[in-house]
């Protein structure tokens, strides 16, 4: 390369350096929420590049979403409505003897009383809705959780008399 190009070639980078820590000077002191303007210079080899620093970003303010809340309705205050909740309470506890007197030996269909407690084997427990009462039939929506993590479904509906479960009518649903 001759002088000239040389020269050149010298002013350019003396120009592209000015501009460049013109740029670092502007740039030194941001403002918060300004904009910071971006140089890029392609660099001969063996140059050191110096960025501008980067600006944090303002403090953002982070709403947390309340609990929600749930509300529960106490049980109706329906004797045969009572009968079934007691019965499905007498289950969740593993009270068979309890659960049998309410009206398990009736939903038995003649079963042994073991055969009845060996049915609910791989049940953890239930959930019971009471959706209705009309007379001495207890209307519900259930759902059993099962030993093995599943969830079973069920809706249908308790004839009670006498403060017993004389009969069911329930179809799996899940």
């Amino acid at each position: 390369m001759s002088d000239e190009g040389r020269i050149m070639e010298a002013k350019k980078w003396a120009a592209v350096t000015l501009m460049a820590v013109g740029a670092l000077a502007a740039c030194a002191v941001p403002t918060q929420g300004t904009a910071t303007p971006v140089v890029t210079v392609a660099a001969p080899p063996n140059t050191i590049v110096i960025q501008p620093p980067v600006v944090a970003a303002p403090p953002q303010t982070v709403y947390a979403a309340p609990q929600t809340t749930q509300t529960i309705y106490p049980a109706p205050a329906v004797p045969v409505a009572q009968t079934v909740i007691a019965y499905y309470d007498a289950l969740n506890g593993r009270d068979f003897p309890t659960a049998w007197n309410l009206g398990g030996q009736r939903l038995a269909k003649g079963g042994t009383y073991a055969s009845y407690v060996k049915g609910f084997a791989t049940t953890s427990w239930a959930a019971l809705t009471v959706t209705n009462v009309r007379g001495n039939t207890v209307y519900v929506d259930l759902s059993a959780r099962q030993t093995d993590g599943s969830m079973r479904s069920f809706s249908g509906s308790y004839t009670v008399s006498g403060g017993m479960i004389t009969g069911a009518n329930m179809k799996r649903l899940s």
